[in-house]
């Protein structure tokens, strides 16, 4: 190099320029380890990407079946979560589109995106030819222009704000808030290592390696799949935010009997399907006045004159606009004396567990009575006690309990009744008294373990837990599900949990559950959480 205080020579400017230009190519060098490092997050983000479009096509089956169930309620925002899915579906192309020209761009395919479509599916970013490679890349996204607002990065850019403003109208104003820290910033001002302010495009893309960004548009793809799964789903839950929690209202009526004895009382359920325990609702019918308790009502009129009797009545619902009037009406029938065959806790036989029965017969005393049980798979029944009775079930075949009484020296049938046989519902999965939705990792820690419980069953069933699988998503690498081979959560998932932030998710699948019917998927296989 020349000295200072006189002019260069030609040589000693080339020789100067060579320098720069070799300092340029030490400071851009990219080591191969820092190469395979970008190979296995790029591979992982679309694995994790797959999996995570997965559980986006589930929320949406869910949303399609409250839809079918009432279209008028649920309509409207069934409409916007359309509108959502077919513009996500758009920009999410064009991001996968983007990467197939990037590459056939940089790698010069002669078959172009179809070409690099193929190798980016079967290769991954392993087969990419010019991984390191950084001028390219910024021809591409950034062209000739000093703030990068003449090519692909600046296309992107707008791409993103119009689908990210049109996601803000569609969704709940409740939730605009929120969706706004989810979208993507392209408005904020960033800094290099010297301290340049620099805008969204020239940060992201100027002098990036073509690994990174690939990189860099798998990021930008899980943060919309990711803002897209929050956002359906928050449409489905504002159908009923003021409301009960499901999408259907309707009242029913189920009686412990519609056959009653002269002299006995007629009771029944009242309820609206499906219940919300937390719901206080009250009704009128037969001029008595009535109020739930769990959110049954429990009907009870005397049964006085024989024959068929019909009532009506109102169950009124509160919500925030006030009582909302739901009309319903049902009948029973009241009989002479006849036997009485009733199961204690279900009007039907369970395999795999002792169904308690109560068996009388007015004007004849239990010890008379002589009781036999046809079907149910070589079904049999035993007397604990005068009148008690235990049936045992093997298979969903319909069983039949005949009734004879020995009356005056003379056998004498006194009635039959069929059952239904029904295998064990399947018990429901929790971490302690939730079984989803929001929740402070340190509670989470403190459980440490699923239990499940069988939801509106009777019976005195136990099923412990032998398997599930917990995953993580954290807006990061993907990762293998960590495995339990019992209800308590394992040290690594709880070394993961603890890690974990305010937004992160934890997803808990695959649960099994073994009880006296042998093993079994639970209701619920998936629970996502949220850590607050």
């Amino acid at each position: 190099m020349g000295a200072t205080n006189c002019p260069e020579t030609p040589r000693q400017k080339m020789i100067s320029m060579m320098y720069l230009v070799l300092t340029a190519m030490l400071a851009l060098n990219v080591s191969v380890e820092i190469l395979q490092a970008f190979v296995t997050v790029g591979d992982n983000m679309e694995t994790t990407n797959k999996l995570f479009s997965s559980k986006i096509d589930n929320s949406y089956y869910n949303f399609e079946r409250a839809y079918s169930a009432n279209k008028e309620k649920v309509g409207p925002n069934w409409i916007k979560a359309q509108e959502v899915r077919k513009s996500t579906d758009e920009i999410v192309k064009y991001i996968d589109d983007m990467q197939y020209d990037l590459v056939a761009y940089v790698d010069g395919l002669k078959g172009g995106k179809v070409e690099a479509k193929k190798i980016l599916l079967e290769k991954g970013f392993e087969g990419v030819k010019s991984k390191d490679n950084s001028t390219s890349p910024t021809r591409y996204f950034i062209g000739a222009s000093e703030t990068g607002s003449g090519a692909k990065a600046m296309e992107l850019r707008k791409k993103i704000e119009a689908y990210q403003a049109k996601m803000l109208t569609l969704a709940d104003p409740r939730f605009v808030d929120r969706l706004k820290k989810m979208q993507i910033n392209t408005q904020a001002k960033f800094k290099n290592k010297s301290g340049q302010e620099l805008n969204w495009q020239m940060y992201n893309f100027n002098n990036t390696i073509l690994l990174a960004d690939l990189v860099i548009l798998k990021k930008l793809k899980s943060e919309i799949q990711n803002a897209e799964f929050d956002l359906v789903n928050d449409l489905l839950i504002s159908v009923s935010a003021d409301d009960f929690k499901f999408d259907n209202v309707v009242p029913k009526v189920v009686a412990k009997s519609n056959y009653v004895m002269q002299g006995d009382t007629y009771e029944a359920e009242v309820f609206v399907a499906a219940i919300d325990s937390k719901t206080q609702l009250r009704a009128v019918a037969r001029g008595g006045s009535y109020v739930s308790e769990d959110g049954i009502i429990k009907l009870k009129f005397p049964a006085g004159a024989t024959g068929n009797q019909k009532y009506e009545g109102t169950v009124f619902v509160k919500k925030s606009t006030g009582e909302e009037a739901y009309p319903f009406s049902g009948e029973y029938f009241v009989a002479a004396p006849a036997v009485t065959i009733s199961p204690t806790n279900m009007n039907v036989f369970y395999i795999g567990v002792d169904n308690p029965v109560s068996i009388s017969a007015p004007g004849v005393s239990a010890d008379q009575l002589n009781v036999t049980i046809n079907g149910g798979g070589g079904a049999t029944i035993s007397k604990v006690s005068a009148g008690k009775y235990i049936v045992n079930v093997k298979t969903q075949q319909e069983a039949q309990i005949v009734v004879s009484a020995n009356v005056g020296g003379k056998v004498m049938k006194q009635g039959d009744m069929k059952f239904r046989v029904k295998k064990i519902p399947a018990p429901k999965a929790m971490v302690g008294s939730s079984d989803g939705g929001r929740i402070a990792k340190e509670i989470l820690v403190a459980q440490g373990q699923l239990k499940v419980v069988m939801d509106g069953f009777d019976f005195p069933v136990r099923y412990n837990v032998t398997e599930f699988q917990m995953t993580f998503n954290t807006g990061g690498d993907g990762q293998a599900p960590l495995v339990s081979r019992g209800a308590r959560f394992t040290p690594e998932m709880i070394s993961q949990i603890q890690r974990l932030r305010r937004g992160n998710k934890v997803y808990i699948e695959g649960i099994r559950a073994k009880g006296p019917d042998g093993d079994k998927s639970v209701q619920n296989p998936q629970m996502i959480f949220t850590i607050q």
